[in-house]
């Protein structure tokens, strides 16, 4: 009787251990059936009693199969193997309940011979834990600011596609910067979640996600069905896109108008890959920009090579000037007696590599890059040189210019002034003699810039010529103040004037009121003796094109025309 009541003391004292436990405990037989447990876990499958669990398995009180299948598949695993399992997050769904997530522990319970006889299991609510973790990866998964996904939410979305077709569009906001400058970050971002707001409107239209990349940029991926859907679905969307980034915007008593730039790739699932995908819409979305913005273009196999060009020709630009690799060829210009009144310094590129590189390939990539200044320093200061050997040849026409380009983005340095001064003075040599030719996009761009330092220069005595005259946007009206010597008629006037009489109109209109502004007129580009002639009887006098002479050497044309 008494060893009775001793063994009744010694369950209910285990009972009382198991049920103060902070943790849920449960033990089982090789069958997967409840056998025990403490009364948090009774409380858990919502069991009033102990008599209520035992016999029964997980199958009885959770809601979800697959739970159920994958705490069984666990059972097998440690009672086969005899080897505990530890830490299994998983989640545990009873009727009536929320679905909480539980992290397992599962032990095999042996006889005193080492045979499985059950297993015994523990777990720990985590559920608060786990929604936790799911709040912070879900914020790191969304764009604060616009609440669209972000760039990694895209990149998972494409890292999982397996579809057969998918299109991506790289959206590049259009006049957003001078939003930002002008009115300050706040209405910036204000204007960019009602951007954000359209552009998901749109997406969610077409069963594609949106994303906001960064800064101004955002992009769309759309899952398609087919091949043949590509072209057209995505035209269809990008087009879409523009036209409702065109309408305005009114923010905060502001009414903005911008537009998009857009670029656009396929991916397929065998090899839809986030870093090849972004790049390749990358590529069309700055040629769409180069072709004026408020376009779309579709990637193609053409933009990948003139971006790997492009990318090599930067990377040689960099050693350039420090390998000897630059030269001036100058091409004279002379008056209706044949005279060498001046010449126009000409830059030019061989690279060992990549052979002769055109100006037009490589001056805008040095704008780019910013390298314009250190290579338009290196230019003056050799022309400079070059003016100096000119003179000592002794048959120099007392007027001579010797005319040199400068870019647009050279005018935006605010020394060069002192720069073009410094490199005149130091050789002796007269501002008389040194022309500056800028392009009519300089005084479109940076005007107020601009015209600063073209009246520095005019009072050193430096003169100013507009190079290209008639190929943009301004006009004689236009330019009628500002501080001009002459004007130079662009060589699509020229060619086979004589042929063309609405070319010779424009060049006639052209000369009458450059003589009425006081400015003198130079026409490039004339090939031969009838365009010459043609220009002689509309009043130009001054001349410059392979007629006279193509571009030569400095020591070619002291010998040819100043010796």
């Amino acid at each position: 009787m008494e060893k009775k009541r001793s063994n009744a003391d010694a369950e209910q004292f285990l009972k009382s251990v198991l049920d103060t436990l902070p943790m849920r405990v449960f033990w089982k037989d090789t069958d997967s059936n409840f056998v025990g447990a403490n009364n948090l876990f009774l409380n858990d499958l919502k069991v009033a009693s102990l008599a209520e669990l035992i016999g029964k398995n997980d199958y009885h009180f959770t809601l979800n199969k697959k739970e159920s299948e994958a705490f069984q598949r666990d059972d097998r695993e440690v009672m086969e193997s005899g080897v505990a399992k530890l830490g299994i997050e998983e989640p545990q769904s009873i009727k009536g309940e929320a679905t909480r997530w539980l992290r397992t522990n599962k032990m095999p319970l042996t006889d005193k011979h080492g045979k499985v006889i059950g297993l015994v299991g523990t777990y720990e609510d985590i559920t608060e834990q786990v929604n936790y973790r799911k709040e912070i990866e879900l914020q790191a998964l969304i764009d604060p600011l616009t609440k669209l996904a972000n760039r990694r939410k895209l990149q998972q979305k494409i890292d999982l596609f397996t579809g057969e077709c998918a299109g991506l569009l790289f959206i590049d906001l259009d006049y957003f910067k001078s939003v930002n400058d002008s009115l300050g970050h706040f209405i910036g971002d204000l204007l960019l979640t009602l951007v954000a707001a359209r552009l998901k409107k749109i997406a969610l239209d077409k069963g594609g996600l949106v994303a906001r990349l960064g800064g101004d940029e955002f992009s769309i991926f759309v899952p398609l069905e087919n091949h043949p859907q590509y072209q057209m679905k995505m035209a269809k969307l990008a087009g879409a896109v523009i036209d409702e980034l065109l309408q305005p915007f009114e923010v905060d008593s502001h009414v903005l108008n911008i537009g998009a730039s857009i670029g656009i790739t396929m991916m397929t699932g065998k090899d839809a890959e986030y870093t090849k995908a972004f790049r390749e819409a990358d590529m069309a979305m700055y040629v769409a920009k180069e072709k004026g913005r408020g376009n779309f273009q579709f990637y193609n196999e053409t933009m990948r090579l003139e971006t790997e060009r492009k990318h090599l020709v930067q990377q040689h630009l960099h050693l350039a000037i420090e390998a000897g690799e630059f030269s001036l060829v100058f091409q004279p210009q002379v008056n209706t007696q044949g005279d060498v009144i001046g010449a126009e310094a000409l830059l030019r590129w061989h690279n060992a590599e990549l052979g002769m590189v055109a100006p037009d390939e490589f001056i805008p990539l040095a704008e780019e890059t910013g390298l314009i200044h250190k290579l338009g320093k290196w230019v003056f200061e050799s022309s400079m040189e070059t003016l100096v050997r000119f003179q000592e040849a002794n048959n120099i026409h007392p007027d001579f210019k010797l005319a040199i380009n400068v870019s647009s983005k050279q005018f935006r340095n605010l020394n060069i002034v002192s720069e073009v001064e410094h490199a005149i003075v130091s050789r002796g040599l007269s501002p008389n003699n040194v022309q500056i030719e800028i392009t009519e996009s300089l005084l479109i761009d940076n005007k107020d810039i601009a015209v600063r330092s073209m009246l520095k220069l005019q009072s050193l005595g430096v003169s100013i010529a507009i190079d290209d005259f008639g190929t943009g946007y301004s006009s004689l009206a236009y330019i009628a103040n500002l501080p001009i010597d002459k004007l130079k008629i662009d060589r699509s006037f020229i060619t086979d004037l004589h042929l063309k009489s609405t070319s010779r109109k424009l060049v006639d209109t052209l000369v009458n009121m450059s003589k009425s502004l006081h400015l003198e007129v130079i026409a490039e580009g004339v090939e031969n003796k009838q365009e010459r002639d043609v220009l002689i009887d509309l009043g130009c006098s001054q001349f410059q094109g392979y007629l006279f002479s193509q571009p030569v050497p400095a020591d070619k044309l002291i010998k040819d025309f100043l010796a």
